[in-house]
């Protein structure tokens, strides 16, 4: 009895495969929807974007007016201090006359012959108090002149002022816009990949249609006999450091020897997912150095492609299997002939087993992959500067 009780979960596990991303036509549906919200608010987030730009542009117009009516501003200040400076020379000149007239002129006093002159004491009074006065007058006016120039002098400060702290929102208001455009280029780019993702999601769902599957069917099931389209390929990854291009590995001493695929560096067990819809047609343990493998095969805009993943620590897929972008076939490992935890990965044009470099083709011209030596962080965002080449082949 004993023996019964330790045989039977053992072939229970055995008996059963482990599909760990069964899926639904239901499912793929709901799928398809959300990709359809998700681009409608990218849409929303990029319309923002192209208002947020506008109301920026006109704010720095805005600026460009105000520091153009500040400059005006101080030269018209300018231009009134030195109006009121020419006119208080004038009135000193004025001063100085008026003492030379107070002067002893040989002997003898003009301003007492000037007041002499007078006819009564009224009018003597008169004239000794019009010259003082004159004097009185003009020095007031040439204080109040002084007030002026000095009042203006703050103007002009204030309005430097201002222009700076214009100059400096203008600056503030150009980097925010160069951060928009930036914004703009991601967005659109997020656009693209949605557009892209929604078109192979419609044609995914078509095809697992037109296969018979029912809406609470496991796609994976219903349509194992047929290889499913897909439009495009994404990473492996969600994120991962980029070791090794296709056929680039350098040695020590700067000697090139071949290599069949891309390394991606990751800690072990990261899951590794396939790169497009397709069907596993290997799953296994190899002695061709890649230690625990797994090969997909590919129906990409009516081009047939297969793909194989090495090194894995573990195998979440099985031979037969149905499977999609999102669906985990095993996770990174160091099996094989490895000398660290990374996924390496072969891309082929055609069936076939995918293993030999001269059956391989630059993975980097169908998938999107940063440049080597650098970390990417999910598996959609666009790359430039990917070279797979640098050995000169």
């Amino acid at each position: 009895m004993k023996r019964i009780k330790y045989i039977i979960p053992i072939l229970i596990i055995i008996l059963i495969p482990l599909n760990v991303s069964a899926k639904t036509l239901g499912q793929l549906k709901q799928e398809y929807e959300t990709l359809e919200a998700q681009l409608k608010a990218k849409n929303d987030e990029i319309k923002q974007n192209e208002q947020d730009q506008a109301n920026t542009k006109n704010k720095i117009q805005d600026t460009y007016d105000q520091i153009s009516q500040a400059e005006q501003d101080i030269k018209a200040k300018n231009d009134e201090i030195n109006r009121l400076n020419e006119d208080i020379k004038k009135k000193n000149e004025e001063i100085k006359n008026l003492m030379r007239f107070k002067q002893v002129s040989e002997g003898e006093s003009i301003y007492l012959e000037y007041i002499f002159k007078a006819e009564s004491i009224t009018d003597f009074i008169y004239r000794v108090s019009v010259v003082d006065r004159l004097s009185e007058y003009n020095d007031s006016l040439i204080d109040e002149m002084n007030t002026m120039i000095e009042k203006n002098k703050k103007n002009i400060e204030e309005l430097h002022k201002k222009e700076e702290e214009l100059s400096k929102l203008q600056e503030e208001l150009k980097s925010k816009l160069d951060v928009l455009k930036m914004e703009q280029a991601n967005l659109s780019s997020e656009e693209d990949s949605l557009e892209k993702d929604i078109e192979a999601s419609k044609k995914i769902i078509d095809f697992y249609i037109d296969s018979g599957c029912k809406e609470s069917q496991d796609i994976a099931t219903c349509a194992n006999k047929q290889l499913p389209p897909g439009t495009r390929f994404w990473r492996p990854l969600n994120s991962g450091y980029m070791t090794s291009t296709w056929y680039s590995d350098i040695l020590s001493g700067g000697s090139c020897r071949s290599h069949a695929g891309v390394d991606i560096a990751a800690s072990t067990g990261t899951p590794v997912y396939a790169v497009a819809p397709g069907k596993v047609s290997y799953t296994g343990y190899s002695s061709d150095g890649y230690g625990n493998k797994v090969i997909v095969q590919h129906n990409i805009n009516g081009q047939n492609y297969t793909t194989l993943y090495g090194h894995l620590d573990s195998i979440t897929s099985y031979v037969g299997q149905i499977v999609d972008k999102d669906t985990m076939i095993g996770r990174v490992g160091n099996t094989g002939h490895s000398y660290g935890s990374h996924l390496h990965l072969n891309l082929c044009v055609g069936l076939n087993s995918c293993v030999s470099r001269w059956q391989t083709t630059d993975p980097g011209a169908y998938i999107n992959f940063p440049e080597n030596h650098t970390w990417y962080y999910d598996r959609t965002s666009y790359y430039s500067g990917y070279y797979s080449n640098p050995c000169g082949w």
